[in-house]
């Protein structure tokens, strides 16, 4: 896994409360990007999404927690959910916000890596 790709699962610790959609975690967890992204683990339900992150400490689940404790969660994954440009993910705030599509045709930014495996096949002719 690549740090900060939007479109990668990576592995997270957070803190969850019964019955509360609060979930927190240490300085640094949460990024901009994870607003809308699945979160799976112990005590979380399934298909539950961050609907915020207030901080790169605290968000809020879209479910209530059925346990409480501190638990390793899987954040991300889903291959529909892309931040940016489709076949692109940004890896910091910085560059997701400077990538524009003005800044494309500018010729300014270029995506970095392309997320998706599809690679163009030569024209063939017959012979």
């Amino acid at each position: 896994m690549v740090a900060g790709r939007s479109s990668e699962a990576r592995s997270v610790t957070v803190t969850t409360t019964l019955s509360s959609t609060a979930v927190t975690a240490a300085a640094g967890t949460f990024r901009e990007e994870d607003t809308g992204r699945t979160i799976t683990g112990a005590g979380i339900p399934a298909g539950v999404t961050l609907v915020t992150t207030s901080s790169d400490t605290a968000g809020t689940l879209s479910a209530a927690a059925t346990a409480a404790g501190t638990v390793s969660a899987a954040l991300g994954g889903d291959a529909a959910q892309v931040y940016g440009f489709s076949g692109w993910s940004p890896l910091t705030d910085v560059e997701s916000e400077s990538y524009t599509l003005a800044s494309v045709n500018a010729g300014v930014v270029t995506p970095d890596r392309i997320t998706n495996a599809t690679t163009a096949v030569a024209q063939r002719s017959r012979d």
